[in-house]
């Protein structure tokens, strides 16, 4: 008996390690064909979507995750500029948040708009001949800090300001009338600012009135007033004046009159602040000679070249051939003297030219 029971151990003790191993090599069969099926799907079929289209092309989503990723380059802290007297704008190469700001010394915050562009309102206007320090610290989108610490001093409220567009011709039966338009290239005041039209050296300024001005703002100077919906606007509203060339995001003013002619095609244009200084200018010349048409334009074209304001494209004392050639606008209302936008601005006759006609654009951008 001893020795039958042993056999049934040594017979069931077999039939367990067949099992075994029979259970094994399914299992590995299994596997094997499951990876072989894995390895023949198209991405993405491991999902459990039964809308899955096997011929889709896009990559799975982990895949954009992980390209993003790779090209994703954190925001950094390009530049800033002062907006205006109570806005500071800090401009960055991608998108932030959770901004704060202080400044040394104190100056107090109204509120913070986030971005791009991080623009910083203040309750009063900064003070001048002022050292401020000013430190900003933000988040981007993945949660990095940023911080930047600028110094500001504002010596003065005189802005920057440009000469950018005129129109030399009037034409009544339309009510256009002559303008010279400016563009701001940093904030300020314009009062005490003069401008001079050296065609009749009698009469030859324009005092502007006392307006706060922002950056980029665009300026026209209307040079008669025929509608009664021609108004000067003085304060923040730009859409106030209703008269013809009127533009609703740009500062309109008049001149008083209507009869006057004050700017012609053959003149000499310039900006002056309240200390002499020379801002920009202009000379425009109709019929080029070896001399000047009006007499007195030697000496005012001397000045300005002594103090850096015109000079031929060459650089030297310009004579009349190197004020910019208005011969081809002739009676045309609807041409004007217009600067390149943004180009460095070298005084010289180059950074002019006369636009085609229907192409003047009064407190919009050059066409």
């Amino acid at each position: 008996m001893k020795q039958v029971f042993v056999g049934l151990v040594v017979i069931c003790s077999l039939l367990f390690v067949i099992c075994g191993c029979s259970d094994d090599f399914i299992l590995q069969e299994e596997q094997e064909s499951e990876s072989s099926d894995t390895n023949q799907r198209e991405p993405g079929s491991n999902r459990p979507d039964s809308s899955y289209d096997e011929e889709s092309d896009d990559p799975d989503s982990e895949d954009i995750d992980q390209e993003e990723e790779d090209d994703f380059e954190p925001p950094v802290f390009a530049d800033f500029n002062l907006f205006s007297k109570k806005e500071i704008r800090f401009n960055f190469t991608g998108a932030v948040k959770n901004v704060s700001c202080t400044f040394t010394p104190h100056q107090e915050i109204e509120r913070i708009q986030e971005g791009k562009t991080v623009r910083i309102f203040l309750k009063e206007n900064l003070e001048l001949q002022t050292e401020f320090i000013i430190e900003l610290n933000a988040k981007d989108n993945w949660e990095n800090s940023l911080s930047v610490e600028i110094p500001l001093f504002v010596n003065d409220w005189i802005p920057k300001i440009e000469i950018n567009e005129l129109r030399a011709v009037y034409s009544g039966s339309t009510s256009r009338v002559e303008y010279i338009e400016f563009k701001v290239k940093s904030a300020g005041d314009l009062e005490g600012l003069r401008l001079y039209i050296m065609w009749d050296a009698k009469k030859p300024y324009f005092d502007l009135p006392a307006v706060d001005v922002k950056l980029g703002e665009y300026i026209t100077l209307h040079m008669r007033t025929l509608e009664s919906v021609c108004v000067n606007e003085l304060g923040e509203d730009l859409s106030e004046s209703a008269g013809t060339d009127s533009c609703p995001t740009a500062r309109d003013l008049w001149i008083p009159g209507s009869a006057t002619k004050w700017l012609h095609k053959t003149d000499i244009v310039y900006l002056q602040d309240a200390n002499g200084v020379i801002l920009d200018a202009v000379i425009l010349n109709e019929t080029p000679a070896e001399k000047w048409s009006r007499g007195h334009f030697a000496e005012i074209v001397k000045d300005l070249y002594n103090k850096g304001a015109w000079k031929s494209e060459d650089g030297q004392l310009p004579g009349p051939f190197d004020a910019v050639d208005t011969s081809t606008i002739k009676s045309s209302a609807t041409k004007s003297i217009s600067r390149y936008e943004g180009r460095e601005n070298t005084h010289s006759a180059k950074d002019w030219y006369i636009t085609d006609s229907n192409k003047a654009s009064p407190g919009l951008p050059n066409k």
